[in-house]
């Protein structure tokens, strides 16, 4: 057997940690840290044998680096802050500046220690290579990465409404936000949620199960994480190294506050009020109430030191409480009475809690050790809305816990990070109103259009009017991880040029734990037309369904990552990046699990048939499994990436790259292969006197078949059914091929960039029907289970198609003028244009199905879902008089596409529908600049300096301050009257927020 068992996976993880720790270097973690670098001078002479010491102005904890013959220093490992930077000459000259550097970038700083000795002065610099010089944060320029460095300012500054730190991930460009009363996904590169990754002080907090990118964020109205003890965060939206993992469009990564030498502390409270919420246009529409939401924010935190220089602790806690209002309400208006007293508004309450404390203690002068710890818990009443009830809620469950340790060790030519850590993210959706049986009113479709009367067909449904009764589904997802990770440096390396060489190895103990009660309680179908070739009752079923119990799935993961990395400064012009990773997982898609005998005598006994073959893009014998399946080791990822300074002096930068990503697909997709054909949903048909009916056996009905002790014998006759779905033997993780090219611009304070960038997808999994009839078609009409002999699974036969592939092409172009003290105003905007197209399915998530063509090479070609043409993002924030300060976010968009149905123009073969060729109507900004999506947020912040450092700062936001409709779905008939209007609006209407933050 080829297969690493999972003591291989921790001696091969030890072993390249050893080896790593052995060759005398290390990756600096740019995931959390940041890179110093430069020259020192004697005059016009490399001044060789001196020493560097950044000594952290808010901590003291200094970091020394040798200055090599040739005069260059490198200084790895750096947190993001203030620096205070002296060199020593060998002979006791001395220079020194002040700057600040900002996460994941590679400052230069050259020191003249003869200008110091002659007293000349470079107090008013304003900027030294990429870095903030004297208070200033200036950019990087030299780095083939697509990044954008988010800043405390803006996290602090900038209106929002949920203390969402990611919201500000949109200042990127590439990257788009979206909202809803339910959650908020990250998007970006053309691809969905699933595609990014983020990263909290070099933890990975990737979704492992389920949907949204981010662990703890799907299906969530909070944030993953406390906003306040968010120090900054970068975004690299195109040409990541190859120390990030899992990610196939953008990296988010953020590292923590922590404490200094002094006191510092903040709380703050932020509240809106339910009229202080604009009513959405589609509500209005309907004639409804007014569905207000209230929200309150509170939380604080403190940090200091325990022993001055050497030991500092932080700490923060936010609490999030929020009160929607729900409307129940029926699209069929004829039946307003009958379900009158389930319609109207309903509270669904939603609060989270989070904590974060850290502790930070440098040892001596060559080690730093970093203890963390997060713990959040949120609860979200849902589900009561629309079509549903208010009996119909559910709640929703979110709890995480992290641990992380780090430890740096700074060594007389390299520099050692090790750390561990550990993450536990649950998510868990349960019934409120489990005593009472679900009720669903559906309207029966005539089964013949040609044959006189109405024609009764159970399965030949045309809508559900509406649903109530207590809820059939529950779930509970949790998701471990153990991770020890050691990162390394090798700086300043001479060959032809200077080299900092990098290398890196991870090893994660990983667990799934997935447990689906679908079905669980009992839900009866009701014709609500009372037709008489039904039942002609609205009160009595035409059917019950209910599903069986299915065992969770307990699943280990073993992951090993390994890249090392290669800066190569060819010239003070030229710069190469050079790097390769490889990533492996041992079980990520059920590599231990064994097909039953009853899948593969089914498949036999369907192949066997006389006159049928599977299509032949399936061959069941690269499915079924005998429990070794050979986990994927080919997921090596080399990179490149060059940075040319034209003139030499950091004005004017070419830069460009291109790179392999590999991702991974969320344990819910090979969940399904697990509990499908064992989630037996059992159906029991009933009419007024029993026998055939609607195509159906039926038993005549009896009232109390609606009480357990009537209805269970029922159920436990009948035999039920489940599915078969059947995971790929030897599946490839999605990847992406990334590939740009730009140039950076300085005037001034001013840094601009355009970048030209494109990227290309294969791998991503979908199910497709392989029981199809013929090769293009027939996917509904082939042979059964159930034709065979097999009644024991339904009539579709679904298996893991990874042909579908995407194409990415962009523009980006930013500009960014930083907010600094001295003119008290910065601004900064990015433009991204777009044309992202795919083929396959239109789903967007893990679960996701293709019933219009047999295999994604028969699709047609089409506009991806998060294709939005043009996109801009501007942010600004300006000092007022009498210590005023304004701040707003100018959102601007073509909009997502929509499909067509009845499409005139829908390609031959397929469905008559056009995917995502619609496009949403463009309303006016201002005269002659219209978008789709227009939003305008705004925040008046005025300060109050109190005695002994103190202040006092009260807040006022102004969400979507013009009350613009943007608009999620619409109408997508070609044929019908309004077609192409809104049916559904993204959030936020207007809104308006006042805070109050103390701070010392």
């Amino acid at each position: 057997m080829n297969q690493f068992n999972t003591r291989n996976l921790a001696l091969a993880a030890a072993s390249a940690l050893a080896l790593s720790i052995a060759v005398a270097g290390g990756a600096s973690a740019q995931n959390a840290t940041t890179t110093l670098r430069g020259s020192v001078y004697d005059g016009q002479t490399a001044e060789a044998g001196a020493t560097v010491v950044a000594t952290e102005v808010s901590t003291g904890y200094a970091t020394r680096a040798r200055v090599g013959a040739d005069g260059r220093y490198v200084l790895s490992g750096l947190r993001p802050g203030t620096y205070r930077v002296q060199v020593t000459s060998a002979d006791g000259q001395t220079a020194e500046q002040t700057v600040t550097l900002s996460l994941g970038q590679v400052g230069t700083l050259n020191l003249d220690v003869a200008a110091a000795a002659t007293g000349q002065s470079t107090a008013g610099a304003t900027e030294l290579g990429d870095i903030v010089v004297t208070g200033r944060r200036v950019f990087e320029v030299r780095t083939p990465e697509v990044a954008t460095n988010v800043t405390q300012q803006q996290i602090n500054n900038l209106p929002q409404i949920s203390r969402n730190f990611l919201n500000f991930a949109a200042l990127a460009p590439g990257l788009r936000v979206t909202e809803d009363d339910t959650e908020r996904t990250i998007s970006a590169g053309g691809q969905t949620a699933q595609a990014i990754n983020v990263f909290i002080d070099g933890q990975n907090r990737k979704s492992l199960i389920n949907d949204g990118g981010v662990a703890g964020q799907d299906d969530s109205r909070g944030t993953p994480f406390p906003q306040g003890a968010v120090q900054e965060f970068r975004v690299i939206s195109q040409n990541f190294k190859a120390e990030y993992e899992q990610a196939g469009s953008a990296i988010i990564t953020a590292v923590t506050r922590s404490g200094t030498n002094e006191f510092h502390g903040d709380a703050f409270v932020f509240y809106q009020d339910a009229d202080w919420v604009a009513q959405d246009e589609i509500s209005r529409r309907r004639g409804a109430e007014k569905a207000p939401v209230r929200r309150l924010q509170y939380g604080a935190s403190l940090g200091g030191p325990i022993i001055q220089d050497r030991l500092h602790f932080f700490g923060a806690y936010e609490r999030k409480d929020e009160d929607r209002i729900a409307q129940s309400f029926l699209n069929r208006t004829e039946y307003n009475d009958f379900f009158a007293a389930d319609l109207g508004t309903v509270s669904t309450p939603y609060e989270q809690d989070v904590f974060f404390g850290k502790l930070s203690w440098q040892i001596d002068d060559r080690q730093r050790l970093e203890l963390s710890t997060e713990y959040k818990t949120e609860e979200d009443i849902r589900g009561a809305s629309g079509q549903n009830a208010p009996s119909r809620a559910a709640r929703n469950n979110g709890e995480t816990q992290a641990f992380n340790l780090r430890h740096q060790f700074q060594g007389q030519h390299f520099l050692n990070e090790f750390s561990i850590d550990y993450l536990k993210s649950s998510y868990e959706q349960s019934v409120i109103n489990g005593s009472d049986y679900g009720r669903e009113y559906v309207i029966f479709r005539d089964d013949s259009t040609t044959t006189p009367g109405f024609q009764y067909n159970i399965n030949n449904r045309d809508s559900t009017v509406f649903t109530a009764g207590g809820r059939a589904d529950a779930q509970f997802l949790q998701q471990k991880s153990t991770t020890i990770r050691n990162d390394l440096t090798i700086p300043d390396l001479a060959w032809m040029g200077t080299h900092t060489i990098k290398m890196g190895a991870k090893y994660s103990m990983q667990n799934y734990f997935v447990q689906k009660d679908f079905g669980r309680n009992p839900t009866f179908v009701y014709d609500i037309e009372a037709r008489p070739e039904i039942n002609g009752s609205r009160t009595i079923p035409v059917a019950v369904n209910l599903g069986v119990a299915v065992p969770p799935a307990d699943v280990d993961n073993n992951v090993i990552g390994l890249y090392i990395q290669d800066d190569w400064q060819i010239t003070d012009k030229l710069e190469l990046n050079l790097g390769i990773r490889w990533d492996y997982e041992d079980n990520a898609v059920n590599n231990d699990y064994r097909t039953p005998d009853s899948i593969r005598n089914m498949l036999a006994a369907i192949q066997n048939l006389p006159g049928y073959d599977f299509p032949s893009y399936f061959n069941p014998s690269d499915y079924i499994s005998n429990g070794d399946r050979k986990a994927f080791k080919g997921a090596f990822q080399p990179r490149f990436g060059f940075s040319y300074d034209v003139f030499g002096d950091e004005q004017t930068v070419i830069f460009g790259g291109a790179g392999r990503y590999y991702d991974r697909i969320g344990f819910n997709f090979a969940f399904d292969e697990r509990f499908k054909p064992f989630q037996f949903n059992k159906t029991i048909y009933f009419s007024n006197a029993g026998g055939l009916r609607g195509g159906q056996q039926t038993i005549a009905w009896d009232p109390r078949y609606l009480t357990p002790a009537g209805l269970d014998p029922l159920l436990a006759a009948s035999p039920g059914a489940g599915e078969v779905f059947l995971v790929k033997n030897d599946f490839e993780p999605p990847r992406t091929d990334q590939f740009n090219i730009g140039v950076r611009q300085k005037f001034g304070r001013w840094q601009t960039a355009l970048t030209l960038a494109a990227g290309h997808t294969e791998g991503e999994s979908a199910w497709n029907i392989a029981n199809a009839l013929t090769e293009t078609g027939g996917r509904f009409n082939g042979p059964t289970p159930g034709s065979v002999g097999f009644t024991q699974f339904r009539n579709l036969i679904f298996f893991q198609n990874t042909d579908k592939e995407r194409d990415y092409k962009a523009i980006y172009f930013t500009a960014d003028k930083p907010y600094n003290a001295e003119d008290r105003w910065g601004f900064n905007v990015a433009y991204t244009y777009m044309d992202a197209t795919q083929n396959g399915s239109r789903d967007n998530g893990y679960g996701a199905f293709d019933f219009d063509y047999n295999t994604p090479g028969q699709s047609p070609k089409y506009r991806s879902s998060t294709d939005e043409r043009h996109r801009i993002v501007a942010s600004g924030t300006l000092g007022l008089p009498a210590d005023f300060l304004l701040s707003g976010i100018v959102t601007l968009g073509s909009g997502l596409p929509y499909n067509i149905n009845d499409c005139p123009s829908a390609p031959a073969g397929g469905p008559n529908i056009c995917w995502n060729a619609g496009n949403p109507e463009k309303r006016a900004f201002f005269p002659g600049f219209n978008f789709a999506y227009r939003q305008v947020d705004l925040r008046l912040t005025k300060g109050f300096d109190v005695f002994g450092g103190q202040r006092v700062e009260f807040i006022a936001d102004a969400i979507n301050i013009f009350n613009f409709t943007n608009f999620k779905s619409f109408d997508t008939g070609f044929n019908n009257a309004r077609y192409g209007a809104g049916t559904e609006v993204y959030l936020p209407t207007r809104s308006f927020q006042v805070g109050l933050r103390y701070s010392f």
